[in-house]
């Protein structure tokens, strides 16, 4: 959690400038302050947040996007849209400051983001499923499973005995794929 609180502030910081100019675009106010030391400090240290006078509860309509952190985007690209069968829709990637990639996943999308991994990327347990891992619904395991096989991907099943494989993209991420 804290490396991904450090990602999360390496981020952001990076884009301080790209945040308030989106905000005024849409009307609105960016207060950006991501990468004060006593902040993240306060986060770590697991302050307790107010709760007194709580505003009425944000109504979330689900997962947008997931950010990934890749070191080649045309390397992570042909992987996922040929490994894992997801989309390109880079098209839709507004112009950032660093390079990366839009891909199309059901309904949902994940950002490749060609930045510096603040996570090393080796000695992570053999099974996705005891590290940090994004997982997707996928209606059939067998034809990802086929197309694993067909280009010599690891993965482990389930160690719950659910319908479920986990693998790892070239960069070291884990995904668990979920039949439905």
């Amino acid at each position: 959690m804290v490396r991904s609180l450090f990602a999360l502030t390496a981020f952001l910081s990076g884009c301080e400038s790209f945040l308030p100019r989106q905000a005024a675009s849409l009307g609105l106010s960016a207060r950006v302050g991501w990468g004060s030391a006593s902040s993240l400090q306060s986060i770590q240290s697991g302050a307790s947040f107010s709760t007194e006078h709580a505003p009425e509860e944000p109504d979330y309509d689900g997962v947008n996007h997931v950010g990934v952190l890749i070191s080649s985007v045309p390397t992570s690209v042909k992987w996922y849209t040929t490994v894992l069968g997801f989309k390109d829709e880079s098209h839709l990637r507004p112009n950032l400051p660093f390079p990366g990639a839009f891909l199309r996943v059901g309904a949902h999308q994940i950002h490749l983001m060609e930045l510096p991994n603040p996570d090393p990327t080796s000695g992570r347990p053999a099974h996705g499923g005891r590290d940090r891992h994004m997982a997707v619904g996928i209606k059939k395991l067998a034809p990802l499973l086929e197309r694993l096989d067909a280009n010599s991907v690891p993965y482990t099943m389930s160690k719950s005995g659910r319908a479920a494989l986990f693998c790892r993209d070239p960069d070291g991420n884990a995904y668990e794929f979920l039949e439905l």
